[in-house]
């Protein structure tokens, strides 16, 4: 925050003023655009929740399968599909083009097609 000061005081006076629940997703009450940031280490870590308790040999064998498992289970996923796309995807596509089928598109200009 001091660097925003230095750098340009209006704006930093601004972002005080808001209050820091606008502009940031920490002090914000709500989840915001319906983004909810997680990274892969999040998603193993909970994935080890009891593993962790687990000899350091027997926990690097554990994640070893676990990643394993993922990876082959994603595979097999992938050699079934039928499109470039996830089914869920193709759906939502088809979806929207059954909607556009009504659609008429005219030119902005009718002197340029």
């Amino acid at each position: 925050m001091e660097e925003l000061r230095n750098l340009h005081q209006n704006t930093y006076d601004y972002v005080i003023d808001v209050g820091p629940y606008k502009w940031s997703r920490v002090h914000c009450p709500e989840r915001r655009y319906r983004v909810m940031t997680t990274n892969a280490a999040e998603c193993i870590s909970s994935c080890l929740k009891f593993a962790r308790q687990l000899p350091m040999l027997t926990l690097t064998e554990f994640i070893r399968n676990m990643l394993q498992r993922w990876f082959h289970d994603r595979y097999r996923a992938v050699q079934t599909m039928r499109h470039q796309l996830t089914d869920a995807a193709h759906l939502v596509l088809l979806k929207c083009m059954e909607k556009c089928g009504y659609l008429n598109v005219n030119p902005v200009d009718w002197n340029i097609c």
